[in-house]
């Protein structure tokens, strides 16, 4: 008995030595982070995802005002791309960007909600009128709405502190017309972003976050294929 033991100990751990399918010997370790390494997406599997939540929710309360829709959102830009810079991402962070933002922002914070807003009411007249030629002017309008959604989203990257709204607005238009491809997938996260809300209006609150996500990579992507 003590002998078959013995065999049966060794051939179980000939199995347990025998590789799987899937070891690649030539495959390096992965490297172990060093003492002041922050962990990629701030650790975790939902790391980024949960960024987004906060970044959503903070920029949501940022914005109640609804004047101060446009720093709100550039904070929380700010914020996501601290977190994947790996510096301090902190609520503290959030609030210091978001007063930074203020500063020269009203023209802007108060034009672009204007004509948001009148844009929505003109689709809606169409909407009730029953105009002639109203499928053409409810098309341009909902273009003019997504390309003024899409240069908000670009300027809210575009904010550093110390640059004036009004350059950084100019250069977001600009980036609009250039860059058409990002130009297509921030719509194209506007527009499921949309459908998020209409299927559960509470969602509205992570939207900010998801679109501050979206914004951060699109304006990566474009920076990479541009140098």
């Amino acid at each position: 008995m003590t002998v078959f033991a013995g065999r049966q100990e060794r051939v179980s751990l000939g199995a347990m030595s025998t590789p799987l399918p899937d070891d690649d010997s030539g495959r390096p370790a992965d490297p172990a982070p060093g003492p002041d390494q922050k962990p990629l997406l701030g650790g975790g599997r939902f790391g980024l995802f949960s960024e987004a939540l906060l970044v959503g929710l903070g920029v949501s309360v940022l914005s109640l005002p609804i004047i101060t829709a446009v720093p709100a959102l550039a904070a929380g830009v700010s914020h996501v791309r601290r977190h994947l810079d790996g510096r301090p991402d902190t609520v503290a962070a959030l609030w210091e960007d978001f007063k930074a933002a203020c500063r020269g922002v009203w023209l802007v914070s108060i034009g672009m909600p204007v004509l948001l807003l009148v844009l929505l009411f003109n689709l809606q007249l169409i909407g009730v009128g029953g105009m002639p030629g109203g499928a053409g002017v409810r098309i341009a309008t909902v273009f003019l709405v997504a390309v003024l959604l899409v240069i908000t989203l670009r300027a809210a990257a575009g904010w550093s502190p110390g640059v004036r709204w009004g350059a950084i607005v100019q250069t977001a238009a600009k980036r609009t017309g250039d860059d058409l491809t990002g130009t297509v997938l921030l719509v194209v996260a506007l527009g499921l972003c949309a459908v998020m809300v209409w299927m559960l209006a509470p969602l509205a609150v992570i939207v900010p976050g998801l679109l501050s996500l979206a914004v951060v990579a699109v304006e990566h992507r474009a920076s990479v294929r541009q140098g």
